[in-house]
């Protein structure tokens, strides 16, 4: 008894007693300790995009697979394809409607060369006998030309010997009107050539013109016609064209409508581990369905729950600690968000649960930095496992305490 009452005990007793103090609470002093954090990540739903029946077993619970890797597949044998079938059928006439204007226009095409056949033939004759009829004139020039020299000469040697009273006055009129008639006969040959001449002119430019017809011949006439037709035609055939082009391209998309919901592949949209499955082979689903939910393991995260007095303290890409709860090594990571306590918070997208508030936690989301978890697909990243989170103080809490008390008193 004589030991324990001794000084020596009671000061061994006493500094143990303050180291145990001190211990306790030092890390109040240098951070912020949760207790209560949850490894978690989102989870990615995959929905049916068509009405169908799945046609393979999706992978199992747990299976991890690389992006873009199958999963399975739905086929949809109850599509319609009224509309495909509409649009084939519009398509097969407009092409048949087609066939008809290129022939139409073959056929028009033919009848215009044989009429500008025919007419450069009519042409061709036209120039020949008007050629013919301006050779007949100008010889008759030259006849009457003749003949009034020599009723013009007879005229005057009779009007000479009309006045000595050797030929009768009725002989000289009849000289006069001779020569009066030659001259006039040139003077209509003349007309006749010229108008012969101007003929000719316009029927080598292709316009006949003459007693009894029109400026064009029926020939040229038809050609007009056939022409204008040709013109429309072409028009016709413009327009279908762009019927076709327009048909076809709403068959191909169309068809590609269909077979997209005939059948529709699924496959993993990033690298994960399937968490949970509601199909298997054989069952039939509806658009928008849930079939699967992928567990994203990209970007780990905790979220924790620490007294909103230190929500100042913490904020977003402030350093944290994180320890796994039975491990003596830490991981980095980095604040994503803080939240008040009466903040709402319903995530339907998370793994794991979020940890139930208290009156007056702040909710803090620390992200983790790229570590072994986020590969560990076999026990799927650790979500859910609890784990500590430690931040350290810029400042001492019994400051805080002065501040808030003065606060109070004041």
């Amino acid at each position: 008894m004589a030991i324990w009452n001794s000084r020596f005990v009671r000061v061994t007793v006493g500094i143990v007693l303050l180291a145990g103090a001190v211990v306790a609470i030092l890390p109040a002093l240098t951070g912020y300790t949760s207790l209560d954090g949850t490894v978690n990540a989102r989870v990615t739903i995959v929905s049916a995009p068509i009405d169908g029946t799945v046609t393979s077993a999706p992978p199992k619970i747990g299976i991890s697979l690389p992006v873009g890797a199958e999963l399975f597949g739905i086929r949809n044998d109850r599509i319609a394809r009224t509309t495909e079938d509409q649009i084939e059928a519009d398509l097969t006439g407009a092409k048949q409607r087609l066939v008809a204007v290129n022939d139409q226009y073959a056929q028009l095409t033919t009848l215009r060369k044989e009429l500008q056949g025919r007419l450069h033939e009519y042409q061709q004759a036209s120039i020949q006998n008007l050629t013919h009829e301006i050779t007949v004139r100008r010889q008759r020039i030259s006849t009457a030309a003749a003949q009034y020299k020599a009723a013009d000469a007879d005229f005057i040697r009779k009007q000479r010997l009309g006045v000595t009273g050797i030929v009768a006055g009725i002989s000289v009129e009849k000289a006069q009107a001779a020569s009066t008639t030659a001259e006039n006969e040139g003077n209509i040959t003349n007309s006749e050539l010229e108008r012969l001449s101007q003929q000719l002119e316009s029927v080598q430019r292709g316009i006949f013109i003459g007693e009894g017809r029109n400026d064009v011949p029926y020939s040229q006439q038809r050609i007009d016609e056939v022409t204008i037709q040709l013109a429309e035609v072409q028009f016709r055939e413009r327009d279908l064209k762009t019927r076709i082009t327009q048909l076809e391209i709403q068959r191909d998309q169309e068809r590609a409508r269909n077979r997209a919901l005939r059948y529709a592949v699924l496959r993993m949209p990033f690298e994960g581990v399937i968490w949970r499955d509601n199909v298997v082979e054989g069952s039939h689903v509806i658009a928008g369905n849930e079939l699967l939910q992928v567990l994203d393991c990209r970007g780990l995260f905790v979220d924790i729950l620490v007294p909103e007095v230190d929500y100042d303290e913490i904020y977003p890409g402030r350093d944290a600690q994180v320890r796994l709860l039975g491990r003596s090594d830490s991981l980095q990571g980095h604040v994503l968000s803080v939240r008040g306590s009466a903040a709402v918070v319903d995530d339907a997208v998370l793994a794991a649960k979020l940890p139930q508030g208290r009156a007056r936690d702040a909710r803090i989301r620390v992200g983790l930095a790229e570590s072994a978890l986020h590969t560990d697909y076999a026990n799927f990243c650790q979500v859910g496992r609890s784990v500590q989170v430690r931040f350290r103080t810029r400042s001492l809490p019994i400051v805080r305490w002065l501040k808030s008390l003065w606060f109070s008193i004041t």
